[in-house]
């Protein structure tokens, strides 16, 4: 019986090697919007503050850096901050934020809830008197809701399409991935690239 030796690739040969697939801006087909400069005026119109809300792998982050993205090009004064999961680390980025915020800044905070329950109620609080607040969350809470991000298969399909995908085997295994990580697009891309490296 012949046996086919696997055909792994290298990291900097992977289609979907994390440089790249961060590098795809987000994909508007799920929301009411159809760019960027469409939702930078929707949040504009409320003062730049509010929530994107949403489930892990629905594209929260890369909205709100596309966002960041956007405010730098139009001078804004704002800052983009990564919340971290140790708590040992929170209490510098509190100060951090609070400070930068009451200067004017526009705060953009990554993964809201992540803090506790008294701290991120205290944070949101006190930012009505910042030059903006925006963060991403999974849930609706004290913020009013800015948009809701979705997955979908056609969303899946443009991510594809962005990073030059045309086989038809690793299209159909893609599409095949989104019901199994129920609409996690991360992890539908992590897989993907977990099996492209490994050659299945």
């Amino acid at each position: 019986m012949n046996v086919v030796a696997k055909q792994r690739v290298v990291a900097r040969e992977n289609p979907f090697i994390v440089q790249r697939t961060d590098a795809i801006p987000f994909d508007f087909r799920d929301t009411p919007f159809d760019a960027i400069d469409d939702f930078a005026q929707h949040v504009s119109q409320f003062a730049f503050r509010g929530a994107i809300v949403g489930k892990h792998g629905r594209g929260k982050t890369t909205l709100l850096a596309d966002l960041h993205t956007w405010l730098v090009q139009q001078s804004f004064d704002c800052e983009l901050v990564y919340v971290a999961r140790e708590s040992e680390l929170q209490t510098d980025l509190i100060a951090k934020l609070t400070r930068r915020g009451n200067e004017g800044a526009i705060l953009l905070v990554d993964g809201l809830e992540r803090l506790r329950f008294l701290t991120r109620n205290r944070l949101v609080w006190q930012s009505k008197s910042f030059g903006g607040f925006i963060a991403t969350t999974h849930r609706t809470g004290r913020l009013k809701t800015l948009v809701r991000c979705r997955s979908s298969l056609a969303t899946l399909q443009g991510i594809l399409d962005s990073l030059g995908i045309t086989d038809p085997g690793l299209r159909s295994k893609a599409i095949s991935l989104w019901p199994r990580h129920q609409g996690n697009i991360r992890l539908v891309l992590r897989q993907l690239y977990d099996d492209v490296a490994e050659g299945v």
